[in-house]
């Protein structure tokens, strides 16, 4: 999607104090679903913002992963107001957030598949080379990452994206009280995560030619996971219950499926990437060492899926 065409840019606004307090830290049951909302996504903007400053001139691992966090953290914030939103604001706006999280994560996703290259050569896996490589396509997806993120942009497009959500939410919801609201978008989040548990636990016993289904299904709970903490962490002031436990679960998963998913997504960077300098043997090697820890990974997970779909 071309936001510059079909979201014009106004020039640079402060609407949001750069801080980064505790997302939550001003909310109250007393609270109006519109007030909310430029509460929990001004410290999020904030930090995202201070981020991508930070970035332009450093190339810090876990900059570029907090900063790609921040991204996805919106977007689950305008699923959770899209009722209110509209169904063309919300696209549009969460399309922008996964593209910015994209140009972030491509340091982070070379990061981790250089570490996992590390680690296979440490097992005896004649894969320097590729390790060297990584090295190189982690410095190259760092000057991409740096180029195509422009803070002052983002401080832009983040300042006018929630300065029109806060107008659209003040017209729709102003006096509507949070409380009702936010369990209710939790509870929609959370049976979508026990569906595609569900989903995932029977794609788990189908035959080895989908196991690419089952892949998939495990990332879709991940993300399903995600969602569900977020609006956990965001909503925990004003909704009834303690949830600090189901945080804890969840993250605890949500651990597990992402050291599956940094060998599905470390094979598939490399599969997808060309190394001119590697013999194609040892690149070979490296992938058969990585579909060997995937399927351990994968059955890990699988197991904790279970769980959650139960």
């Amino acid at each position: 999607m071309d936001m510059d065409a079909d979201w014009p840019l106004p020039q640079p606004i402060t609407l949001f104090k750069m801080n980064r307090r505790s997302t939550g830290s001003s909310l109250s049951k007393a609270s109006s679903i519109a007030s909310t909302f430029s509460s929990l996504a001004a410290p999020v903007v904030a930090d995202a913002v201070q981020r991508a400053k930070e970035l332009s001139t450093q190339s810090d691992a876990e900059g570029f992963h907090q900063l790609r966090v921040a991204f996805r953290k919106l977007r689950a914030l305008y699923w959770a107001y899209s009722p209110y939103l509209g169904e063309e604001a919300t696209a549009q706006a969460t399309e922008e957030f996964k593209r910015l999280a994209a140009l972030a994560g491509g340091t982070r996703d070379w990061d981790i598949a250089g570490d996992l290259l590390k680690a296979a050569q440490e097992s005896r896996a004649s894969i320097a080379l590729l390790v060297a490589a990584a090295r190189e396509k982690r410095a190259q997806a760092v000057e991409h990452s740096q180029t195509m993120i422009r803070s002052d942009e983002v401080e832009t497009f983040l300042n006018d994206a929630l300065l029109r959500a806060q107008t659209t939410l003040e017209s729709s919801c102003n006096d509507l009280p949070i409380r009702a609201f936010a369990e209710e978008r939790v509870r929609l989040a959370q049976r979508a995560l026990q569906k595609r548990g569900r989903r995932a636990a029977r794609s788990e016993t189908a035959s080895e030619e989908n196991q690419t289904a089952h892949e998939e299904n495990l990332h879709d709970v991940r993300k399903a996971g995600k969602k569900l903490r977020y609006l956990l962490e965001f909503f925990q002031p004003v909704i009834k219950g303690g949830h600090d436990r189901t945080i804890k679960d969840l993250m605890s998963v949500q651990n597990m499926l992402g050291q599956f998913n940094d060998i599905a997504a470390s094979e598939t960077l490399i599969r997808s990437a060309s190394f001119n300098e590697v013999p194609p043997e040892v690149v070979q090697e490296s992938l058969q060492w990585l579909e060997k820890q995937k399927g351990r990974r994968m059955r890990a997970a699988s197991r904790r899926v279970r769980a959650i779909a139960s």
